[in-house]
């Protein structure tokens, strides 16, 4: 599929009236030939992302406001490829946001540390209380520091390319304490047979969550960076699925058991206690740390 196809496929849906802009690693020009088209339309509705197949690739639509406050979405909104904007109406939107660009990322990255301590403190109360979900919660800590780095080092997080992208990363002491927040993730268990079951699992929440299709975007996915030994990355895209799709009912998660079922699977949780109590110390000291500098 190429930029023709969603295009034509925008305007038959006759959205093209509307600001749209293509966002993603396809705006950055470092995706995959596995990676979708992320078309967000500037309809100042609240509807929810679909997805759609157009021969062998996918379009996911994402609804926006341009009057969006929300730092988590601002910060998205960087190196956006305008496709439509009628009005000049996201031109504007967009450079005011590039005007604040710094104040954005630094308030992004503030707020995933903030989250990050949060799931740290759920994590360990559950620990105290034996909840198989203290896992998840650590897990989620792990990814929103990692959200944090990236933001403090000027980069986006597409989660099929973060690995890469946290390789290139200059050795500084920020940069430095991702080693110790990706062990705490573990990718070292990344194996073919583990990251197939990981898949099925994870497509299944992803349905039981979403339920948009999305389950088919991460097959794709998954199944290009096995099949070209990207092992890690896709341990990690998978877990950060997992953390996006799991956040969405962390507010429910004791009053929906059966979730863990499947998320011990799809988000290869650790039950090692001890290694828990090592994982929840070692990121709350390096929240701690970045939220001082």
């Amino acid at each position: 599929m190429n930029n023709m196809d969603f295009k034509l496929f925008l305007k038959e849906l006759s959205l093209m009236e509307h600001p749209i802009a293509l966002g993603g690693c396809r705006a950055q020009k470092i995706h995959y030939d596995c990676c979708d088209y992320n078309i967000i339309i500037f309809d100042n509705t609240n509807n929810s992302d679909s997805v759609v197949q157009i021969d062998s690739g996918f379009v996911r639509l994402h609804h926006a406001n341009l009057n969006e406050s929300r730092i988590e979405i601002l910060n998205k909104y960087d190196n956006l490829e305008i496709i439509s904007d009628p009005k000049w109406e996201l031109k504007i939107f967009l450079s005011k946001i590039n005007e604040k660009k710094s104040l954005v990322s630094q308030a992004y990255s503030r707020k995933c540390i903030v989250e990050s301590q949060v799931c740290l403190v759920k994590a360990k109360n559950d620990l105290d209380i034996s909840d198989p979900f203290a896992s998840c919660w650590v897990k989620c800590a792990a990814y929103f520091l990692i959200d944090a780095v990236l933001s403090l080092n000027n980069k986006q997080n597409c989660p099929v390319h973060t690995l890469n992208s946290i390789r290139k990363l200059k050795p500084n002491t920020l940069n430095d304490s991702l080693s110790l927040i990706t062990e705490c993730i573990g990718f070292e268990r990344s194996t073919n047979s583990l990251l197939l079951r990981m898949l099925k699992s994870t497509q299944g929440f992803s349905d039981m969550i979403e339920k948009n299709n999305h389950s088919k975007i991460i097959k794709n996915k998954a199944d290009y960076l096995i099949k070209n030994s990207l092992l890690s990355d896709c341990y990690f895209y998978l877990g950060n699925v997992n953390r996006n799709n799991f956040y969405k009912i962390k507010d429910m998660s004791s009053k929906l058991p059966e979730f863990i079922h499947i998320l011990k699977t799809g988000f290869d949780l650790e039950n090692d206690i001890v290694k828990l109590q090592s994982d929840i110390n070692a990121l709350t000291s390096i929240a701690n740390v970045m939220l001082k500098d």
